[in-house]
């Protein structure tokens, strides 16, 4: 969706929600222009080198305090000044960024990190545990409104240590409390007499943080401008230390749109976009696009508890005549990437069981033979009444890119001989049926968290609250999940996702397909490691470089 400011909400930092949001897919991507552009905005490059400027973009600024932001693209190029104690790489794990190490007690009740040493603010001042102190109860403190404040709800207290380390207390153990740590830290000594609630104050809008490039100056009219941190703590070892890049100009716009207009024109040289519009771009030679799997996950919630999918084998054959790249390709125009679970498509936690032998359409033939269904006339029908196996499906109108995966889908199971009834209803209407039970599948969407805690979709205690639409309730999962979440050793934890996933994937409450695609467009003429991922769309931008 393209929207003038992206919220960042708190449900997607902290938890997530049930995703109702409306796709326009009424345009279709035009056929991709390729000689035309073809080596025209090539630029020799010679490797990594020292120099240069580059052109960000961002809609208005409500402040420069990173903690204090709603806006996501504020936040995305002030990730370029601040640094969190922490970071998810690619596979979804915690990495140090400012902390060296973390011990969590016997109890799972208090965890200690230990700071690295030699990080300077870019004033000078060298960090210290109380800014950790200040950052923590800054986020928590109500007035503050911060949008990192549900993710450190668990946090009774914290305080400094001894040697530069910071004591964390637990309300109860957390074993992913360290996903939550990854808000930016600011600095005590600067913003300790400032109200900080007061998001348009001086200090608010001159931020001095410790990452690799430092604020010189911001206007609202023209925007924001930063310099490469030549005392940045990790540039490196060798004699070309990052970052390459020095200097970062961020280009004010009311909106993305006009953003993009900007890129066309080339007055800007990179912007973050979601797929109805990068999808336009798909086969330019002049600009470079990355895609990465974002949060909006998509997925078929079943009826377990009536009908024909009260029915585990059912459900199993049904999942195995599904093929999520056609259903892509025909429903999303091939800007998705297929999932079965709700956990980012290169999490760890997805290494840990084969998904593939859960999804064999030989296994779902075999299985409508085994529940007494045989093919007659390219359906499938009962043996003992004759009666066509069918399906009712509902999706929210609204949302152009669920009707046409609804029909996609349709189309597919047909061809494997199930019938399906695609209704489409408003969304209130939807959740009054998943209420009702009126239904066999419902297409529905999660934004997922950063934690991995896959609560929210497997246990009891979910249904309640509306996130678990299945109604799905296993004692023994519902273990899993509880000891999940107190098991800090690192092999056991494992094993428990493994035992955990083994019996979703088994009891199948919910089919997955697929994680929407989100974006970052380039301008030629920027190389180096541009991987941009769902947590970060600068992604190690320190190691960009412009050729000279």
């Amino acid at each position: 969706m393209t929207k003038s400011i992206r919220l960042i909400s708190l449900l997607i930092i902290t938890g997530l929600m049930l995703s109702a949001c409306t796709v326009n897919l009424n345009k279709k991507s035009a056929n991709p222009v390729e000689d035309i552009y073809e080596g025209k905005y090539d630029v020799l490059d010679k490797g990594p080198e020292k120099g240069g400027s580059i052109r960000l973009f961002s809609t208005p600024v409500d402040t420069l305090n990173p903690i204090l932001t709603n806006n996501q693209y504020v936040q995305d190029f002030l990730g370029l000044v601040f640094e969190g104690l922490y970071k998810l790489n690619e596979k979804q794990q915690p990495v140090p960024v400012l902390t060296q190490s973390a011990v969590t007690s016997a109890d799972g009740l208090k965890i200690t990190l230990t700071l690295k040493n030699g990080v300077k603010w870019h004033d000078g001042t060298p960090l210290q545990s109380g800014d950790v102190v200040f950052s923590i109860n800054s986020v928590m403190d109500a007035k503050n409104n911060s949008v990192y404040a549900a993710g450190l709800q668990n946090i009774a207290a914290v305080s400094a240590g001894n040697n530069n380390s910071v004591v964390i207390t637990l309300k109860k153990p957390d074993a992913l409390m360290l996903y939550s740590l990854t808000f930016p830290i600011i600095p005590m000594h600067y913003y300790n007499k400032e109200k900080l609630s007061e998001k348009s104050s001086k200090k608010n809008l001159a931020p001095v943080g410790t990452g690799p490039y430092a604020f010189v100056s911001y206007n609202a009219k023209t925007g924001v401008k930063l310099k490469a941190n030549d005392d940045w703590w990790n540039k490196g070892d060798s004699e070309l230390t990052t970052p390459y890049i020095q200097s970062v100009e961020v280009k004010i716009f009311q909106n993305t749109a006009k953003a993009t207009n900007a890129f066309q024109s080339r007055d800007v040289d990179v912007v973050t976009t979601d797929y109805n519009e990068f999808k336009k771009y798909i086969g330019r030679t002049d600009i470079a696009l990355k895609r990465y799997p974002g949060k909006n996950y998509e997925f078929l919630s079943l009826n377990i508890s009536k009908g024909p999918m009260a029915n585990k084998s059912l459900r199993s054959a049904v999942a195995g005549f599904i093929d999520k790249k056609k259903l892509i390709d025909a429903a999303a125009y091939g800007i998705a990437v297929p999932a079965e679970l709700p956990l980012f498509p290169n999490s760890w936690i997805n290494q840990l069981v084969n998904i593939e032998q859960y999804s064999d359409l030989k296994k779902a033939k075999q299985l409508m033979t085994q529940n007494g269904y045989v093919l007659s006339h390219n359906k499938y029908v009962s043996k003992t009444n004759s009666k066509a196996f069918s399906l009712k499906l509902i999706v929210n109108q609204e949302n152009a890119l669920r009707v046409n995966t609804a029909n996609a889908l349709a189309a597919q199971l047909a061809k494997n001989g199930i019938t399906v009834q695609v209704e489409k209803l408003t969304w209130e209407n939807v959740q009054n049926r998943i209420k009702s039970g009126a239904y066999d599948m419902a297409l529905m969407g999660y934004k997922i968290s950063t934690k991995p805690d896959l609560s929210f979709a497997y246990s009891t205690e979910n249904i309640k609250t509306g996130l678990n639409t299945a109604k799905y309730s296993n004692p023994v999962v519902d273990g899993y999940l509880q000891q999940i979440l107190t098991q800090t050793d690192g092999e056991k934890q494992k094993s428990l996702y493994t035992n955990l996933l083994k019996n979703v994937l088994d009891e199948r409450p919910y089919i997955g397909l697929y994680f929407i695609n989100e974006g970052v467009m380039c301008s030629k003429n920027i190389k180096g490691a541009v991987n941009p991922n769902v947590w970060s769309s600068y992604n190690d931008f320190s190691q960009w470089y412009v050729p000279q």
